[in-house]
């Protein structure tokens, strides 16, 4: 090869991006749209524990909560927990529970001293919120696969948010620092 046509290839890449903004957009938008699923789904699952607590005495109300959490990546957990009280009656978060293999909790853990009709609920979400977990670990595992590409023929290190974070919602992106004047 010729150096003029060898330097000619190496514009052309440079000029480029390394993934294409339409790979780049299936991505981030597939994550962002599973994760709006599952923010549905955990908002769902406030509405019917708050519907079912609804006449019961303080220790039939169960104190099993979940919750999303985003990242920059795209990626998000959706996770667990045993709430609490503080002194002036609102409701905490006091512990997390492990996720168990094949991304799902150990739903018969969790529901150690819960009330029954606690049970049939928690299992149902676990059963949904696990294969969004699924799906999103797949798609994660292609960004981060052209994210390390990407790195790897620029030479430049790019991470999973420098590859998707445009195409994200806002509250997932970090604020953007402000340029010296």
């Amino acid at each position: 090869m010729t150096k003029f046509l060898q330097s000619e290839i190496d514009v052309k890449l440079t000029a480029e991006p390394w993934i294409p903004g339409e790979v780049r957009a299936w991505i981030g938008g597939s994550l962002a749209s599973l994760q709006t699923e599952a923010q549905v789904l955990v908002d769902d699952y406030w509405a019917q524990l708050k519907n079912k607590r609804a006449g019961k005495k303080a220790y039939e109300i169960g104190r099993i909560g979940v919750r999303l959490r985003s990242r920059e990546t795209g990626s998000f957990s959706i996770e667990w927990f045993r709430m609490g009280k503080l002194g002036n009656g609102k409701g905490i978060a006091t512990r997390g529970f492990r996720k168990g293999r094949a991304h799902m909790y150990s739903v018969d853990h969790m529901l150690t001293r819960e009330p029954e009709w606690l049970g049939d609920l928690v299992r149902s979400s676990e059963q949904v919120f696990s294969e969004i977990r699924k799906k999103q670990m797949l798609l994660a595992e292609i960004r981060n696969a052209l994210a390390e590409y990407a790195s790897h023929v620029s030479g430049k290190p790019v991470t999973a948010a420098m590859l998707v974070g445009e195409f994200l919602p806002a509250g997932n992106q970090r604020p953007k620092k402000e340029e010296a004047a």
